[in-house]
C-alpha cells in the first residue's frame, strides 16, 4: 500500500478515515516489539475518547500517548528534510513527560554506552554518535534495500539511551512514504523473523532477510488495509484536479 506524501497529508485532516486505522495498526506492532501493554481495542480507546483502560506501567502510558501525537508530527513534516535535529526531535515528543525527559535523556544523543540484552552486537559509543548519525542521513534513499540498510545501521548506532526501535521504525515509515514504497509496520507475527533477520544484517553485512522480512510486512500491512484502497485513490485524485 503506497501513500504520497500529499495524500497522507490529507488524510490526517479527515477523522475516522484509513489514517487513524493506519496510525493504530502501526503503534500497536511497533509498540509491542518494545514491550508495551496496550491492546489495539486499548489504544483505540485512547485514540478516539482520550481514555486510559487496562493496567500499564505510568512510562508505557506516557509514551503510548505520546506515540499517537509522534505519528502525526512525522505526517506533518514529511516534506523537511531527515536531519540530525528533526530525529532528536522525534526522540524528544516519544519521551515527553517520561523519566528519561526527568534525567535529561530526550531529545538528545546518548551519554552512556548502551548494550541491547542477549544479543552481542557492539553499538555505538556516544562520542561517535554525532559523526556517525551524520554520516548515515547522508544516505541517499530509493529503494527497499537502502531502507533496510539504513535501518540495520541506525539500529547498530543505537543513537538514544532508549527508544531507538521506535525511532527507526517511525523513519522507516517516512522513507516509505517520501519514495513511493509500500508501508511497513513490523507485525508481531514477524517480531523473531524481524529481530533474526536485523542480527543478521548487523553481523553479515547482508540486508537480503531483513529486506524479505520487511516485504512479508508490506503485504500484511497491505491485506489488513485493502478496505481502505478506494478512499486512498479518491484522496489521491481529488488532489489532480
Amino acid at each position: 500500500m503506497k501513500i504520497s506524501i500529499n495524500t497522507m497529508q490529507k488524510l490526517s485532516k479527515i477523522k475516522n478515515s484509513l489514517y487513524d486505522a493506519l496510525k493504530i495498526e502501526y503503534l500497536y506492532h511497533s509498540n509491542k516489539l518494545e514491550g508495551s501493554t496496550f491492546s489495539i481495542q486499548q489504544l483505540n480507546i485512547l485514540l478516539e475518547e482520550n481514555i486510559v483502560t487496562g493496567e500499564h506501567s505510568i512510562d508505557d502510558v506516557q509514551e503510548t500517548i505520546n506515540s499517537l501525537e509522534l505519528f502525526d508530527f512525522v505526517v506533518n513534516t514529511l516534506k523537511e528534510p531527515l536531519k540530525a535535529r528533526l530525529v532528536r526531535e522525534y526522540h524528544s515528543v516519544l519521551k515527553k513527560n517520561t523519566s528519561d525527559e526527568k534525567y535529561s535523556l530526550a531529545g538528545v544523543y546518548k551519554k552512556i554506552p548502551n548494550q541491547l540484552r542477549s544479543v552481542d552486537i557492539q553499538l555505538a559509543q556516544p562520542y561517535e554518535v554525532a559523526e556517525l548519525m551524520e554520516s548515515l542521513l547522508k544516505n541517499k534513499i530509493k529503494s527497499l534495500s537502502d531502507i533496510a540498510d539504513f535501518h540495520q545501521k541506525f539500529e547498530q548506532i543505537h543513537p538514544f539511551q532508549d527508544g531507538n526501535g521506535r525511532i527507526g521504525r517511525f523513519i522507516m515509515l517516512r522513507q516509505c512514504i517520501e519514495n513511493s514504497i509500500d508501508l511497513i509496520a513490523i507485525d508481531e507475527e514477524y517480531n523473531k523473523t524481524y529481530r533474526n533477520a536485523l542480527y543478521e544484517a548487523q553481523t553479515m553485512a547482508n540486508v537480503d532477510k531483513l529486506v524479505q522480512v520487511l516485504q512479508k510486512c508490506q503485504a500484511r500491512l497491505d491485506e489488513k488495509m485493502c478496505n481502505y484502497k478506494e478512499a486512498i485513490k479518491q484522496v489521491a485524485e481529488e488532489g489532480n484536479e
